[in-house]
């Protein structure tokens, strides 16, 4: 007798169990990528909403800061006082020109080259004291306008004639006194947006210059807002201009709170250069970083959406992007996060899905070992009455 002969049934379960051990594999390894893609899509999902949201309320809090320096600037545009002191300005720079004196070298030497303090820290004087009209009318509204200008964190406050003669600054850098139309800075921001508020004659619009180096600002990056002022009887008294702060845009763009680790808001211009700082560099990066990528182009079309896209980096990022205009400049508001931070955010739950699919699939194997142990104890019982019966039978027909 051949004791290596397997039995036929024996067999049989063996190739049923590998088919159920493979099958329920298979299974549960199914299960497991649709449940672990599902987690990435939620992943993805949730962070598009969440970048849609942080370009949404970066856009608002920029809107809101230039409502609120146009708002100030419509202010002092009405203001009686500032206007009168203006038309006398223009009358005095007239009337020195006429007596064939040059009122430029005249104010810069006073409140420039003698000016007992230091670049930086001009606007600490006053009155030149050199008895004459101009250091009067300066003594009584300097106080006033550098007050503003500090308490309300601008750059500088400019009073302009209406021939671009800049009668009046705060910080009395390189360009007091000297002509937007005709002088070294003709070409700049702050002459840009002195000509567009002319454009805009009595409108209510105000001209906003787009954020470009300023040489009198040692090249620092530099934006204007201009406004035009009428005198009571319709006569046009000159300009009102300031100049912005940087640090308040790049403050509002910098706000990292909720962007994880990869995560960043930045505004890029017209000509694909940054008008905020990187959070991944640390030198300023407005003006210098170019950023020509596809999410951009599409916001400064004045699309709106999100979509993976290789960021200034060359990293694959998700990146919300939208638009907002400022005068005639339209800027790309954008907010990003690197895709690697998606996945790993999303696979740091695996974990998890691994530890559960592994007791679905052992609970699986339990279930049907258990239904088949308990099948095989029937077919037993059921084997063992017939032989019974058989027996019975068997006794009674002897």
């Amino acid at each position: 007798m051949n004791t290596n002969t397997q039995n036929p049934m024996m067999k049989h379960s063996r190739l049923s169990w590998l088919v159920i051990v493979v099958g329920l594999a298979l299974f549960t390894l199914s299960i497991g990528w649709g449940v672990n893609k599902q987690l990435i899509d939620q992943r993805i999902s949730f962070a598009s909403d969440r970048l849609l949201l942080l370009s949404n309320l970066r856009r608002e809090a920029l809107e809101r800061y230039f409502a609120t320096a146009e708002a100030e600037l419509r202010f002092w545009s009405t203001s009686p006082g500032l206007i009168k002191q203006q038309l006398w300005l223009n009358d005095a720079w007239q009337k020195a020109l006429d007596a064939g004196r040059d009122p430029e070298q005249r104010l810069k030497l006073f409140y420039v080259d003698q000016n007992p303090n230091p670049p930086g820290q001009r606007r600490e004087l006053s009155d030149a004291g050199d008895g004459s009209g101009y250091s009067a009318l300066h003594a009584e509204l300097h106080p006033m306008a550098r007050l503003f200008v500090e308490v309300r964190d601008y750059y500088d406050f400019f009073l302009i004639s209406p021939t671009g003669d800049i009668h009046y600054s705060v910080e009395k850098e390189a360009d007091f006194a000297t002509n937007l139309n005709s002088g070294p800075y003709k070409d700049s921001g702050l002459a840009q947006a002195f000509k567009r508020a002319l454009q805009y004659a009595r409108s209510d619009e105000i001209a906003v210059s787009d954020l470009e180096g300023y040489a009198p600002s040692d090249g620092a990056p530099a934006m204007f807002v201009a406004k035009a002022m009428y005198g009571s009887k319709g006569e046009l008294a000159g300009v009102i201009a300031l100049q912005l702060p940087i640090n308040r845009i790049t403050d509002i763009m910098n706000f990292d709170a909720g962007m994880h680790k990869t995560g960043e808001t930045y505004i890029v211009g017209e000509d694909l250069l940054m008008r905020s700082d990187s959070r991944f560099s640390e030198e300023s990066t407005i003006l210098k970083q170019a950023v020509d990528t596809e999410t951009v182009n599409r916001a400064l079309k004045g699309e709106y959406g999100v979509d993976f896209t290789n960021d200034y980096r060359g990293i694959e990022v998700l990146s919300a992007y939208s638009s907002t205009q400022v005068d005639d400049h339209n800027w790309a508001v954008m907010a990003e996060i690197d895709k690697a931070e998606i996945l790993e955010m999303a696979t740091s739950e695996r974990p998890l899905l691994a530890g559960l699919m592994l007791f679905f699939y052992s609970l699986g194997l339990w279930s049907f070992w258990y239904v088949q142990r308990s099948s095989d104890d029937v077919e037993g019982a059921s084997l063992l009455a017939d032989l019974d019966l058989d027996s019975g039978m068997d006794l009674s027909d002897s």
